[in-house]
């Protein structure tokens, strides 16, 4: 089978088409920053070469019987093996790939998962319509949920080995087996302290046993295992040993021998904090933090308050989140982008899963139905992940809503002054509202005709794609239509913004990959990327005073050091001074960022890490400099830091220093026992008031600072999307 071209191929193809034509020059003439983004799309949309050129190849990624068969049998082997990770991988694929019953509207009209009218209607209103005509049809699905649980016993997941059983059985699994499928239900209720729920299962299973009239060499063995469980259920005495052994949850909170035995396994996506006193205009904003706005920084957050290290800043669920499609597509939910153990498949494809009913069913009455039919094709493109995004953002938001919506917003930009832009007519800034993301900055103005023209090309192929899933253009009654040329160039232009603000504004959505055997090489993995309204208005600093942490797809902002009232609160753009020298952070920015950083390492050309100081020297509160100890004084300001004035610029440096001393101690007691995997609340105190004393009393740079900071990140990300492993990283 042809494998199918990348973007980079199909616009390779099209320079070279238009040099041979000496075209390059005409072209070049219509793309500019003065040029509307309305009229450069226009005209690559009117270029014959170019809907030459950026065709995209559309691939199927449906059902096959063939390859769920192949992919259990192989998992079959590793089972055997008892490599269970590995028989867990190629259990869930093979369920991904089994043909899968239809769902239905509630009406009971047969609906194709991907079918148009699924995106105008509610999940509540859908349901699976099972065809029971023959015994085997959905045979492989049945059988792939039935090999799952298996895998699930063994890992002490009851509570999802039952539900696989339960799906093993609505999908046909053959009747001759259903008594070891009972057998392996029993042992899971017995292990839950359910003996009465176990008996009757038992006796209803030994009952449809003898209602098959098998041979009795072939149904003997069923029976006795089915006896010696009904029997132990019978028993006045449970076993408390097993229960307790078997209690166990989807993510370890502590982590025991047996635990970390099964940490291949485990992973948790916890609930985000929530914000105690919102923002009343920016509602994932918290009230310690207000927008300000100069012509200089544009739209900033400044704090409202003193901010102490560890505090919740921001809490917001991206407008619009995306997998990475080349690596976390099939082991993350497509909904809320939480890792899945046992994942739900498509109905229809074989390339998204989902970790829940409610997840699924949201996917298929909304993105995921209008994205179906043609995701192969745009992992393919391998567009880079800010295009995925934008394809995303568009068919979450559907035409009929942005037919109405972006003439507005075009209005906006022109009559609006910046600081207002995303605030709907009530004056809320809401992360929901697609407002908030079409107004991010693009730089449009700062951009060279040759980016302008990629970009271009990038919302011209996006828009093909649009038109050949034939479930993005549909009316108002469910029904697809040939859009118009004003259609293409508004859902064009469209996504032309968003090829220009998703790479100055899209944020990582990361992992934590949790190492147990060396706490110290846990790393976080970007599994995503989302759009993220309210994120977007901190802008950057190689010392930010902030950082991000993602519980699926949302993200919480913290405060990783002490941030006084009045000052800015910055983020890193992937830049920091502890890591890259001053010269190549620079250049980076200004490449992808269009802005010369001006921030206190770049000004003042703070060393790396591997060259900062370890020594605490503590600063003159006006000047920031050293000040001399023998004489307790600044040698630049002449403030007296002895304790003889009152000034409110002094302190007594005697007395400070013991208080350093001593939280400094503090800290390194924390620092052990957090590189040794234990995330206590204490500990995150300790080294939050370490960082604390530090940025009011010692000058920075420091090594100490950096790594306390570091030390903070890391166990608030323990708190955050975890996936635990054993092996090196």
């Amino acid at each position: 089978m042809a494998v199918a071209p990348c973007f980079d191929e199909l616009f390779s193809n099209l320079i070279k088409e238009l040099k041979g034509l000496d075209k390059i020059k005409e072209v070049s003439s219509h793309f500019g920053p003065q040029q509307s983004l309305e009229d450069m799309f226009s005209y690559i949309w009117d270029l014959e070469e170019a809907h030459h050129c950026l065709k995209p190849t559309i691939l199927n990624s449906g059902k096959s019987d063939t390859e769920a068969e192949r992919l259990r049998t192989e998992g079959n082997k590793y089972y055997r093996r008892k490599c269970l990770d590995k028989a867990l991988e190629l259990y869930n694929m093979s369920i991904m790939f089994a043909p899968h019953p239809r769902f239905t509207a509630v009406n009971g009209d047969s609906l194709d998962p991907c079918h148009e009218i699924l995106s105008n209607v509610k999940s509540k209103d859908i349901a699976e319509g099972i065809d029971r005509s023959s015994d085997d049809t959905y045979g492989s699905l049945a059988l792939g949920y039935a090999n799952r649980s298996a895998v699930l016993l063994e890992l002490g997941q009851y509570e999802k080995c039952i539900k696989d059983i339960d799906m093993a059985f609505r999908y046909g699994y053959p009747k001759m087996l259903h008594s070891k499928l009972a057998e392996r239900k029993a042992k899971c209720l017995i292990a839950q302290n359910k003996g009465t729920e176990a008996e009757e299962l038992l006796k209803s299973s030994l009952e449809a046993l003898d209602a098959l009239s098998l041979d009795e060499t072939k149904s003997k063995a069923s029976r006795d295992s089915l006896y010696q469980l009904l029997h132990q259920c019978q028993q006045d005495e449970r076993s408390d040993r097993s229960s307790k052994e078997a209690r166990c949850t989807d993510g370890p909170s502590k982590l025991s021998y047996v635990t970390r035995e099964k940490l291949l396994f485990c992973y948790k996506t916890p609930k985000p904090p929530e914000l105690p006193h919102p923002n009343s205009a920016i509602p994932s904003l918290s009230s310690a933090v207000k927008l300000a706005f100069s012509p200089a920084q544009g739209r900033y957050l400044m704090a409202d308050r003193d901010i102490k290290p560890g505090e919740v800043l921001v809490v917001e669920e991206g407008y619009s989140r995306v997998l990475h499609l080349d690596s976390s597509l099939r082991t993350h939910c497509s909904g809320c982008l939480a890792r899945c153990l046992t994942p739900l498949p498509c109905p229809s494809c074989s390339k998204v899963i989902f970790c829940s009913e409610a997840c699924r069913l949201q996917g298929l009455v909304s993105y995921h139905a209008r994205e179906c039919s043609v995701l192969p094709s745009l992992a393919a493109l391998d567009m880079g992940k800010n295009s995925v995004l934008a394809f995303r953002i568009l068919i979450q938001t559907s035409y009929i809503h942005l037919k109405d919506t972006v003439p507005v917003f075009i209005c906006e930009a022109i009559e609006q002054i910046p600081e207002t832009l995303g605030f709907n007519d009530k004056g809320i800034y809401n992360s929901a509202d697609y407002r908030s993301i079409y107004h991010l900055v693009t730089n449009k103005e700062n951009r060279s005709v040759s980016d302008l023209f990629k970009r271009c090309t990038l919302a011209f192929t996006l828009t093909k794609l649009l038109q050949d899933s034939q479930q993005f253009f549909i009316d108002a009654t469910g029904k697809p239509f040939t859009p118009s040329y004003e259609d293409i160039l508004l859902i064009g232009s469209t996504l032309f913004v968003h090829m220009m603000n998703l790479p100055c504004n899209a944020h990582s959505i990361t992992e934590l990959q949790v190492n147990v055997s060396s706490y110290q090489s846990s790393v976080s993995q970007e599994i995503g990327c989302g759009a993220f309204g309210v994120l977007s208005l901190t802008n950057h600093s190689c010392n930010p005073a902030a950082a991000r942490f993602s519980y699926g797809s949302v993200e919480v902002l913290r405060a990783i050091r002490f941030i006084p009232v009045g000052t800015e609160i910055s983020d890193s753009y992937g830049e920091h001074f502890g890591i890259n020298e001053v010269e190549s952070r620079k250049a980076d920015l200004m490449q992808q960022y269009y802005f010369t950083c001006s921030c206190e390492p770049c000004k003042n050309n703070w060393p790396t890490y591997l060259s900062l100081s370890s020594e605490l020297m503590l600063k003159c509160l006006k000047c920031s400099r050293a000040i001399n100890c023998s004489t307790g004084q600044c040698a630049k300001c002449m403030l007296d830091y002895t304790g003889s004035t009152n000034a409110s610029l002094s302190y007594n440096w005697k007395n400070v220093d013991g208080k350093i001393k001593l939280a400094k101690a503090s800290y390194n007691d924390a620092y052990k026992d957090i590189v040794e995997g234990i995330s206590s609340v204490e500990n995150r105190d300790k080294v939050c008031e370490f960082i604390e004393i530090i940025d009011k009393y010692i000058q920075l740079p420091n090594k100490l600072y950096f790594e306390a900071q570091e030390s903070l990140k890391h166990w608030f990300d323990r708190q955050g999307s975890c996936n635990f492993v054993k092996e090196e990283l």
